[in-house]
């Protein structure tokens, strides 16, 4: 099944997720769950999908490498290089957009499979910051947050194989949104910055 993919605004993009206890691999529900993710995923021509973007608070997500599909459950990044690089992204929550983004150019992500077996992911180049722009996902991030936002452009296609580029700001980017994808809902309801995690104070 197709599941609805939660466009920028949106608060569920900006929670943490919570870990996915073992018990729940067993369940079919949810493992119709991480199918409809996948499938999710490559209708919407994605290269990789979180969770959070289908309104899931859940500490998953699905990630393309080449042909091959990953189902990540709980995943973490446990190694990063510390040479960047820099490369454009997009995001299925923030259609028509793209923007420069400098991420570490490896990294090393545990995790475990939809068997529950843990699975350690070596990657480099566009698999990388496939796994990164994920994992972000599962922790309220946006690539927005990391971009370079001189960079941050609209995406028009123009004609059959052009597509032309307008640049613009993430303010008039939250603007559109609130229109095209958020009419209906009370201005309050909206999140489109990054939460900020309050200290605790001990008495």
């Amino acid at each position: 099944m197709v599941l609805d993919v939660k466009k920028y605004g949106d608060p569920v993009l900006r929670r943490k997720t919570s870990l996915v206890p073992r018990e729940m691999l067993e369940d079919p529900e949810f493992q119709k769950f991480l199918d409809d993710l996948v499938e999710t995923m490559q209708v919407e021509d994605g290269v990789g999908l979180a969770a959070p973007q289908v309104g899931d608070s859940r500490r998953v997500c699905v990630a393309v490498d080449g042909d091959e599909v990953y189902v990540l459950i709980n995943p973490k990044i446990r190694g990063r290089s510390v040479r960047l690089a820099t490369d454009t992204e997009g995001c299925l929550s923030l259609p028509g957009l793209q923007a420069d983004v400098p991420r570490p150019a490896k990294v090393i992500v545990k995790a475990q499979n939809r068997r529950g077996e843990t699975i350690e992911l070596r990657a480099r180049g566009l698999f990388a910051r496939i796994l990164q722009h994920e994992i972000d996902h599962l922790d309220g991030v946006l690539y927005v947050d990391r971009a370079d936002l001189s960079t941050l452009v609209w995406l028009h296609k123009v004609g059959d194989d052009k597509v032309e580029k307008e640049p613009t700001t993430l303010d008039e980017v939250k603007r559109a949104y609130r229109q095209k994808y958020h009419a209906e809902k009370p201005e309050e309801e909206l999140v489109f910055d990054p939460v900020q995690e309050t200290e605790q104070v001990v008495a």
